[in-house]
């Protein structure tokens, strides 16, 4: 189990982007996901447990595309 901890955020952003990302490859639900980056706006950081190492890596390098600075934890 693998955990990806969403720190914080750049200037610009993409919250759809971010949001779309969750829903996609980690399944969760639009309401989790819209949670999560307003968590994460609000400078709290967020907390997302992933069951395959590679699933959390790919999840990451995205999220970091969106704007979003993430620490892995394996």
């Amino acid at each position: 189990m693998a955990k990806v901890i969403l720190q914080s955020w750049r200037e610009g952003l993409e919250k759809v982007s971010l949001t779309k990302i969750q829903i996609d490859l980690l399944g969760k639900s639009l309401m989790e996901s819209k949670a999560n980056v307003d968590s994460l706006l609000e400078d709290q950081e967020v907390f997302i447990e992933i069951a395959d190492l590679d699933l959390a890596r790919e999840f990451m390098e995205k999220a970091e595309k969106t704007g979003v600075n993430c620490k892995l934890i394996a």
